[in-house]
């Protein structure tokens, strides 16, 4: 089979969970006799030609086709709202790549930055497609569903009010923001609407808000054009199927990931002190500021926090931690690391945390800590508390709630007989090999059925 997969970027400048699965799956398709290529994204503030956006690579043997994004007018497009969810220029040169490349089969990992017209161009040429939703984008222009004040969000309201004061928000200066989130909301429903019929359609603000109002009604009935959804958790299925998603495009299957390197390890590993580590990235919706607030509250505890992650990444909430971290040496920034050098890293760790502040889609960190044998302690949210059961095979505790994660932290520095139980309790999680076979399974059946059809 010729497979071609998308994510909004890729290897070796970014690997994070979506990153690490597309490129996992790649190489295990490749391994069983299959023709793989990529379609990505990367970030690109140049001042670019349209015929200057797109480039080739190959990494570690997948050929790569990447596409240079920025929040700039392309193509004789100017919106850069509707530019996000329906860019009729990249549409273009992905009708082209798939022309050149011929796929059986597209597999959407993530369409962030690509938009969702890709799925219109694989439907035109009546290529099969799959798509595994590794955050909420589908749903949520800010990928999260998660407000302002970091409470859970169920989603676009009927009038797109909610979306419209969070984008402005974070996008808009303090006072525009403000303005907007003082207005009645009746006010901004009627405001929405009349852009909808056209009011005000010469102002530039205007037609933005129109893109916004329109963007969850495009995305449902683009998401109802894919072949199969593979909801990799029951909170993804749920909420899709609140958004419109018809519940028989839904195949649940969970995450695979790479084993080979993973293997359970002893505990503790020192036991005068219990090393607890973070690995993600560092930024607010991780909620690692209260990992820090937990330990800094457990002055007298034999604790270490090690943090893997790049401060730099996101430069203010870098400065935040390094600030709230300063003068505690049990405290360290570890920077980043090949992921090949994962299994390494839990090793060294008595306990994984993880304090997200959003509803998590199980994230792969999650599945390695399980395959090392390193207990989890996390955030009791959907997605998460879904494969971390609470005192069998890890600790939960409430959302930003520090003092409550302090206190599983100080148990776990106090128990260490619980350390070992939660320890030896770890499922084994499902392997990248098991997850393709899945795939390649799925893959067929769509395609003979494409063919048939045709």
């Amino acid at each position: 089979m010729r497979i071609l997969l998308t994510v909004h970027r890729f290897l070796p400048e970014f690997s994070a969970g979506t990153e690490v699965l597309t490129f996992d799956t790649a190489r295990q398709l490749v391994a069983r006799g299959h023709q793989v290529s990529v379609f990505t994204g990367i970030q690109d503030p140049a001042p670019l030609a349209d015929e200057q956006r797109f480039d080739r690579y190959v990494h570690e043997g997948i050929p790569v086709e990447r596409f240079h994004y920025d929040r700039v007018p392309m193509g004789g497009q100017a919106n850069i709202v509707e530019l996000e969810y329906d860019n009729r220029f990249l549409a273009a040169r992905f009708r082209a790549f798939l022309r050149e490349f011929r796929p059986d089969l597209v597999h959407f990992f993530h369409l962030q930055k690509l938009s969702a017209s890709p799925i219109d161009v694989c439907r035109e040429l009546g290529v099969p497609t799959v798509m595994t939703p590794t955050d909420f984008w589908l749903v949520c222009p800010l990928c999260q569903l998660r407000l302002p004040d970091n409470s859970p969000c169920s989603g676009p309201d009927p009038d797109g009010v909610n979306c419209l004061r969070h984008v402005v928000r974070v996008s808009q200066p303090r006072g525009i923001a403000a303005a907007v989130a003082a207005l009645p909301r009746r006010l901004l429903a009627a405001a929405v609407r009349g852009t909808g019929r056209g009011a005000l359609a010469r102002l530039r603000p205007a037609s933005y808000v129109r893109a916004l109002a329109a963007r969850p009604g495009f995305l449902r009935e683009r998401m109802n054009r894919i072949d199969r959804v593979l909801v990799p958790s029951r909170l993804m299925e749920q909420t899709l199927l609140r958004h419109g998603l018809a519940r028989e495009k839904i195949v649940f299957t969970r995450f695979g990931i790479n084993l080979a390197h993973l293997a359970p390890a002893p505990r503790p590993n020192d036991p005068r002190v219990l090393r607890v580590g973070y690995i993600g990235t560092l930024f607010e919706h991780k909620g690692v500021h209260l990992l820090v607030e937990a330990l800094r509250a457990l002055p007298g505890e034999p604790l270490e926090l090690h943090l893997y992650g790049d401060a730099e990444e996101y430069p203010a909430y870098g400065r935040r931690l390094r600030t709230m971290a300063a003068r505690d040496a049990r405290i360290q920034f570890r920077g980043t690391f090949p992921n090949r050098r994962i299994g390494e890293v839990l090793a060294s760790l008595d306990v994984l945390a993880v304090p997200s502040v959003w509803q998590e889609n199980t994230p792969l960190v999650v599945y390695s800590a399980q395959a090392s044998g390193c207990p989890v302690v996390a955030t009791d949210v959907p997605g998460l508390s879904e494969v971390v059961r609470d005192g069998e095979n890890g600790l939960l505790f409430p959302r930003e709630d520090a003092g409550a994660l302090a206190g599983a932290l100080g148990r776990l520095c106090r128990d260490r007989a619980l350390l070992l139980r939660l320890a030896s309790s770890a499922p084994r999680p499902k392997s990248i090999e098991e997850y393709t076979d899945e795939l390649v399974g799925l893959y067929g059946a769509l395609i003979r059925s494409r063919r048939e059809i045709q």
